[in-house]
């Protein structure tokens, strides 16, 4: 069977596990066994007396695979001005396995060329690029010695040792309307001994700008930390400057504290105090913020079995069961909010509220549609392919697609409903991408923002899920077998055991893959177990699987 790009992805463009592999290709260094914590501390080699002009540079990139004491031993290849003002944080570039292709320039200049896979920037925010990257370099003699006087900003590093010396978190932004959690991962080193300092002020810098037009945040523009953070026992106490209440007002503070301790969870914080430098007495606690809703759902899966919508694990129909009105249109999906549901019979577009008509809301829809837990639902018209639909209790607006979106084979709102997951294809070859939903004070949608790619799919995609609050799902067909991805926003992804069996959906829940469920062709509903797809017992044939906002 022939490997999908999704797999080769796997292995080069950080969509695999995060852990150091226990193998791999012969690596340059040397691991340090003397000093081990959690983690393996790679040594590279020193400038060596006598090293031309390309030793030094290839030494110079290979040694950031040695973050410790700031990079020391990048810096030696460096002359003493070069190293005073290079910032090995301004950027990760993750290559894949092939060597840089270098070549001199002229005298003292050179250039370097590394096949780009992904890019972190300074706030370990993760972009995926695909490309070749050139980087310039300047050298001099210092001491009889070659040494590099003008390096770029930033480190290279393999996926595999990016995998070894960096680790995921997520930080928690808001809804616009502060009601519930919007994660987004970044990536900081693993070494890093100020690793909640990294976090604080990344969270404090702001979300990724692909994402900032429909998130919110209590942090306000100038503000920053103010010194070391101090920690007791899983309480921490975190100092900012006076504009953060200047800006923003005292109020601020409790709700800031809550985002900081979601997004320091990982590390072991459970609370949060933030006091304001200079004024004293001036201290709020993430304990006393509002609760922020995560997105969680019942983990049991929602079918319609017969005429009965129900979740599985109990034969008990759902309160206010709509099953009976699904089955009477022969609907074919289902999405539910806390508002009402949207079902979709292959071309019509349904609002679905129990004990009353379905309302058509499009004959049209090529996709399908999508609904936040407001009751805005987001479809595609085919007749209307570059822009999407919002339609709410009669009310109409349209969203227009960026430029390339417009061959939509599936889309899914996140439970946030400020994040929109769609895959585009053509002639088998699909993409997955993940859009910033705006709206406004009302709620409602206004515009979507720039996709921020996933990995390519080899493929003809059909169904999108989200799994969790990161992750999406993504069904499609090569080689005549089903096939189902898993796809991380900005963090790992891999490629799921195949079904063995046509699959016609998916639908996820919000704990990722244990809560993912497929829906095979002659309506037996398929889950995950170890690593094989198994169905479940006692069901007759599944009209649907329904997904629960």
């Amino acid at each position: 069977m022939k490997r999908t790009a999704l797999a080769l992805l796997a292995v080069l463009a950080l969509v695999g596990c995060v852990a150091i592999p226990d193998a791999g290709p012969v690596v340059e260094g040397q691991v340090d066994t003397s000093e081990q914590t959690n983690d393996l501390v790679f040594l590279a080699p020193e400038p060596q007396p006598g090293a031309t002009q390309e030793e030094i540079i290839l030494g110079f990139l290979a040694a950031a695979i040695t973050p410790g004491e700031d990079y020391a031993i990048a810096r030696e290849y460096l002359s003493e001005e070069a190293a005073d003002g290079w910032d090995p944080s301004a950027r990760v570039i993750v290559r894949s396995g092939a060597p840089p292709e270098l070549s001199l320039t002229g005298d003292t200049a050179a250039n370097a060329v590394v096949s780009g896979l992904s890019e972190v920037d300074a706030r370990g925010a993760l972009q995926l690029t695909g490309d070749d990257r050139m980087l310039e370099f300047a050298l001099e003699m210092v001491d009889g010695e070659w040494r590099i006087a003008e390096a770029p900003d930033g480190i290279v590093l393999t996926a595999y040792y990016f995998n070894a010396l960096f680790r995921a978190h997520t930080l928690h932004w808001l809804t616009q309307d502060g009601t519930r959690t919007v994660p987004e991962v970044r990536w900081f080193a693993r070494t890093a001994t100020t690793l909640s300092e990294r976090i604080i002020d990344a969270l404090l810098a702001g979300p990724s700008t692909w994402l900032s037009p429909a998130v919110s945040t209590f942090g306000a523009v100038e503000a920053s930390r103010v010194g070391q953070s101090r920690v007791d026992g899983t309480t921490m106490t975190i100092t900012l400057n006076s504009p953060q209440v200047d800006q923003l007002g005292p109020g601020s503070l409790s709700p800031l504290a809550a985002q900081l301790a979601l997004s320091l969870r990982e590390v072991g914080v459970r609370e949060v105090l933030v006091e304001v430098e200079g004024r004293e007495g001036l201290v709020a606690s993430s304990a006393d913020a509002a609760i922020i809703d995560e997105g969680d759902v019942d983990p049991q899966p929602l079918v319609l079995e017969g005429t009965s919508l129900h979740p599985v694990g109990g034969s008990a129909p759902v309160p206010d069961d709509v099953g009976a009105t699904l089955a009477a249109i022969g609907a074919t999906s289902y999405t539910v909010g806390a508002e009402g549901g949207v079902a979709h019979t292959g071309t019509t577009a349904a609002w679905i509220l129990p004990g009353a008509e379905p309302v058509v809301i499009s004959t049209d829809a090529g996709v399908a549609p999508t609904v936040d837990d407001s009751g805005w639902v987001l479809l595609q018209e085919v007749a209307a392919a570059p822009r999407l639909l919002a339609w709410r209790g009669g009310e109409r607006t349209e969203l227009p697609l960026p430029p390339g979106l417009a061959r939509i084979a599936a889309m899914e709102l996140a439970r946030d409903g400020s994040r929109l997951a769609l895959v585009t294809g053509e002639e088998g070859d699909s993409r997955a991408w993940v859009l910033a939903v705006v709206r406004d004070a009302s709620g409602r949608p206004v515009a979507l923002g720039e996709p921020y790619p996933l990995p390519a799919i080899e493929g003809a995609a059909s169904d999108v899920t989200w799994v969790s609050p990161t992750q999406v799902a993504v069904l499609s067909s090569a080689d005549d077998q089903a096939q189902i991805a898993m796809l991380a926003v900005g963090g790992v992804s891999e490629q799921l055991p195949a079904p063995g069996e046509p699959v016609q959906a998916i639908a996820g829940g919000s704990q990722g893959i244990s809560t993912l469920r497929a829906l095979s062709a002659d309506g037996a509903l398929l889950s995950l177990q170890g690593r094989v797809w198994s169905p479940a017992a006692g069901l007759e044939p599944l009209r649907l699987i329904a997904t629960q906002q």
